[in-house]
């Protein structure tokens, strides 16, 4: 359903589809490969011109069909990668994926594209505060009543409503960017992760370099079957879409035909029912409450798959290719729909007046 194109934008940002699509995927595979050969070569592993002849391939010189192939016959994708690396750069062939394995380059590609997503959500919370933050301009000393367990409390002022909101969301993005610390990390270790077949250091040195090139962090010994930081940077995205699913939802709320105080800016057609044509249905709020519940739900399953047994388990290993991706994406998909929110949102400050008046009409004289 996510890739269908008639749901896409509904669950996802373009942006982030882009990352996690199957040629960026493969791209993240092949730029690793060739990133580690050039380390390599740095090292006098392997000669310069093998690394040279696998920097010439492209994405577009790989049959993904094969791929395919391979892939259901392995159960890894990366044996029918290197295959084909191989064919591609002739005489050099045995020195594609030199000392290196699998999970290496998937894990160090994973880390990649998390990289990039992360830039893409920080950049999204940093417009959606910047829109929250006019509005609380706007608002200055409107009052409005406060509602505790759905009952009228006390009047508040409404830019107090906005910024605990916009704290909670500048906590989430610092929450994000020290995930990524622990959680971005270079994966370069061979087959059980301790640099076996690598002497005087060298492995260390590639590793080291391959991290800074791809600006990536380093972890020692290795992270194969310690997949916290994964489920820091996951966890973090969890924690995100619940603060947009709580602001969605009372976003709705406060737009109801029996509160009206807030509500998006309608278009003709914009929310339309196709029963009863009064109705003007709030659509990113509750769009945005949707995509935000599915992506917390889909974070909670990363726990799932950090309980690896001894050096790797792919029993684990396989489910995180669809929970950090389809997390990264619904995130994604919730961001967009609040920042909808926040740049069509009308508050009605007449309907907030007359709300706090009869409430204090009829609170007037009442004690405990």
């Amino acid at each position: 359903m996510l890739e269908h194109s008639l749901y896409s934008d509904c669950f996802s940002s373009a942006d982030m589809r882009s990352v996690w699509s199957e040629h960026a995927t493969i791209s993240a595979w092949l730029k690793v490969e060739q990133t580690l050969a050039r380390h390599q070569a740095l090292e006098n592993l392997i000669p310069q011109e093998a690394a040279d002849a696998l920097d010439a391939v492209s994405v577009c010189n790989l049959d993904t069909e094969r791929l395919h192939e391979d892939m259901m016959l392995v159960g890894r994708p990366i044996v029918g990668l290197v295959e084909q690396l191989r064919r591609q750069v002739g005489e050099h062939a045995t020195k594609v994926h030199y000392r290196a394995t699998t999970q290496d380059i998937m894990d160090t590609a994973l880390a990649l594209q998390m990289k990039i997503g992360l830039e893409h959500i920080q950049t999204g919370l940093q417009r959606l505060t910047t829109a929250i933050e006019q509005h609380i301009d706007q608002l200055g000393d409107t009052v409005m009543i406060g509602r505790t367990n759905g009952q009228h409390a006390l009047p508040i002022r409404a830019e107090t409503k906005l910024t605990v909101w916009k704290v909670e969301l500048q906590r989430r993005a610092q929450a994000l960017e020290e995930a990524g610390v622990r959680g971005l990390n270079v994966q370069i270790g061979g087959p059980v992760g301790d640099l076996r077949g690598y002497e005087n250091g060298t492995g260390h040195r590639i590793k080291e370099g391959v991290a800074a090139t791809l600006g990536l962090n380093v972890v020692e010994p290795h992270w194969q079957n310690a997949r916290d930081g994964l489920a820091d940077v996951v966890t973090a995205l969890g924690g995100l879409c619940a603060t947009l699913c709580k602001i969605s939802h009372n976003v709705n709320l406060l737009s109801s035909s029996d509160i009206s105080e807030w509500s998006e800016v309608h278009e003709a057609g914009k929310g339309a029912s196709s029963a009863m044509a009064h109705k003007q249905n709030q659509r990113a709020s509750e769009f945005g409450e949707a995509v935000a519940r599915l992506g917390r739900q889909r974070a909670e399953q990363i726990g799932e798959f950090t309980t690896h047994q001894h050096e790797r388990s792919g029993g684990m290993w396989i489910g995180e290719w669809i929970v950090i991706p389809e997390t990264f994406l619904l995130t994604s998909g919730a961001l967009s729909w609040v920042e909808t929110i926040f740049a069509n949102l009308v508050v009605d400050s007449e309907s907030m007046a007359r709300k706090v008046a009869d409430f204090e009409d009829s609170t007037a004289g009442k004690t405990h």
